[in-house]
């Protein structure tokens, strides 16, 4: 594996604005993991399906995508469920707590 490949597998997963038709499949199946914030695969798919118009589904390349994300860790996934359920793992809950600026390192306000 050279540095491009590398690159080209551990960049973070790029999460498109909206649902493109032209976009390839890698995008539109990011964008419809997120717009359901958690699924099992055959849920993300159907999901796509249901976004595209009922277009056909590459089904075995979009099961191959959302296992190699969660490989490379671009994805999370509950394995608490059978079968899996991937999500983005994001936060969706802003954070209670404060910062008292008083006590931070040196440097780091």
């Amino acid at each position: 594996m050279n540095d491009q490949d590398f690159r080209e597998l551990h960049q973070p997963l790029h999460v498109p604005a909206h649902y493109d038709a032209a976009a390839p499949l890698k995008e539109n199946l990011a964008y419809a993991l997120a717009d359901l914030g958690e699924g099992t695969a055959d849920e993300v798919i159907e999901h796509l399906h249901e976004l595209s118009g009922g277009d056909d589904i590459e089904r075995e390349h979009a099961c191959e995508l959302l296992e190699l994300w969660y490989k490379n860790g671009m994805v999370t996934a509950n394995e608490e469920t059978t079968p899996r359920k991937y999500n983005l793992h994001k936060i969706t809950h802003a954070n209670g707590g404060s910062v008292n600026p008083h006590l931070t390192a040196p440097g780091l306000d």
